[in-house]
């Protein structure tokens, strides 16, 4: 399998619009990546008391975490074609504004009485399409703020620190608000943020763009939103109604062709929104099927405990969160030191290690059960949280140094479209599994187990494809 290279020497050195506005252009995608993960971990552990408040069922509560995932991953692939077209500073703010608007509807929501459930998944989806116009682009800021590989890692790991950072003060912020006032609040803070931000953006952030051979391919990005869309819609309908159901199967089969149309699509496109070449890329091709299963595995996991520990333990929101920022604060902790591994330890390396350990801690969390004290749960917690800053600063950088630095847009775009759809399956896959074992008679914590060893096998497959990429690339290397 062949590799590209990516030579130091040949991409610029030197930020493009001076010093003077490289620290504006990190820390606004550092913010950015921040803003559109709050709302991730936010919503998740406010879902029992929108259970209650609008009499919503644990699938509903599938559709309100998808709604905002499922519009982030479709929107990915065509704003990065947006930011190398028409600017990366005109798609941030353009993100930020929708992600503020669709957080204004959502909030709203609570005040809709019968149709609050609705109007909470309109809402999400506009957020969520914002989310999506602000992913690429974060990232692509990075690679065009430092564009030299062996210095960028630094760089992409404030980034991931951003993103744990959205995850660990989402649950928080909604468990404080949720102890003074009603669950739509819990979108207010989010609007003030995605507000300030696309508003510092238009006054300050140096436009960039790559518009080079570059151009929208609406039928592969209609494509690659129906394949998304509906092999999650599948999936759900799968675990409430059954696998034989209609829904589950059209919604699984519309996905499918969707896929193999898209694959179609991109390979005949003379600009294509993901060049599948790229793909030939082992350590690309590693990278993203990681970056899929760890999403997979961290929102799915987290949606599953929140559930489990609203539902069947009967804690509060604040409570969840608490627990929850075992997780994601100790990742946020952990990250900054991952960075500075990354110049002694192939980012590749230490991707296989995270998830493997990831493993490890999805593994011990089967043990836990209606009667798991605090104690008993964090430490698990707190392993799961290491694993996802091993796995989430490596995984960016290795998919962007995979391929020549000219195309660093596109591969964050892909890279980023994978681990986003992961996000979405997580909830999905897992909340079918969690669904359907109580359907059969299961205790919840029995189902909550089968769920997570179906995560931890997805996470061992994912190491296997890390570990077959870096005998792949000593091999290349040795034949250069």
């Amino acid at each position: 399998m062949s590799n590209y290279t990516h030579p130091a020497e040949s991409a610029p050195t030197v930020f493009p619009a001076g010093q003077s506005r490289f620290g504006v252009t990190i820390g606004l995608a550092v913010l950015g990546i921040f803003v559109t993960y709050v709302p991730i971990t936010g919503v998740s552990v406010s879902l029992d008391t929108i259970s209650r408040a609008t009499g919503a069922s644990t699938p509903e509560l599938q559709w309100v975490t998808d709604a905002y995932i499922i519009p982030m991953a479709a929107a990915v692939l065509s704003a990065g074609v947006f930011g190398d077209i028409h600017g990366r500073r005109r798609v941030y703010s353009l993100g930020m504004i929708l992600t503020a608007v669709g957080a204004v509807v959502a909030g709203l929501a609570s005040l809709a009485g019968a149709a609050a459930i609705y109007v909470l998944w309109a809402g999400q989806a506009v957020s969520g399409l914002g989310a999506g116009l602000l992913l690429p682009t974060t990232l692509a800021l990075i690679a065009y703020a430092v564009p030299n590989p062996k210095e960028r890692g630094r760089y992409v790991g404030m980034w991931a620190t951003g993103m744990v950072l959205g995850l660990a003060v989402g649950p928080l912020a909604s468990g404080v608000i949720l102890q003074f006032a009603g669950w739509g609040w819990i979108f207010a803070p989010i609007v003030v943020l995605a507000l300030i931000a696309g508003i510092f953006a238009h006054l300050r952030l140096p436009e960039s763009k790559n518009p080079d051979g570059r151009q929208l391919d609406w039928p592969g990005q209609i494509a690659g939103a129906i394949a998304i869309a509906a092999t999650i819609y599948g999936v759900i309908e799968g675990g409430s109604l059954g696998w034989g159901s209609v829904q589950a199967i059209l919604g699984l089969a519309f996905g499918a062709a969707a896929v193999i149309a898209f694959i179609v699509i991109e390979s005949r496109s003379t600009a294509p929104l993901m060049d599948l070449k790229l793909f030939r890329s082992a350590a690309f091709s590693a990278a993203g099927f990681a970056a899929l299963v760890a999403l997979f595995s961290v929102v799915g996991t987290m949606f599953l405990l929140s559930v489990f520990l609203g539902s069947v333990q009967h804690q509060s929101s604040l409570d969840i969160g608490v627990r929850l920022v075992f997780v994601t604060g100790v990742a946020a902790l952990v990250n900054p030191l991952v960075a500075k591994l990354m110049a002694r330890i192939t980012p590749l390396v230490l991707l296989s290690g995270g998830l493997a350990l990831s493993a490890v801690a999805i593994l011990l969390l089967t043990n836990v059960d209606e009667s798991t004290g605090f104690a008993d749960l964090v430490w698990r917690l707190t392993i799961f949280g290491i694993s996802l800053s091993l796995m989430l600063t490596p995984v960016s950088v290795v998919a962007i140094n995979a391929v020549p630095w000219q195309q660093a847009g596109m591969a964050s775009a892909a890279n980023t479209v994978l681990r986003q759809t992961g996000a979405a399956l997580g909830p999905a896959i897992l909340g079918a599994i969690f669904v359907s074992q109580i359907a059969s008679g299961s205790s919840p914590a029995s189902a909550l187990h089968a769920a997570l060893i179906t995560n931890t096998v997805l996470l061992v497959l994912a190491v296997a494809a890390c570990l077959l990429a870096i005998r792949s690339t000593r091999t290349a290397r040795r034949a250069n």
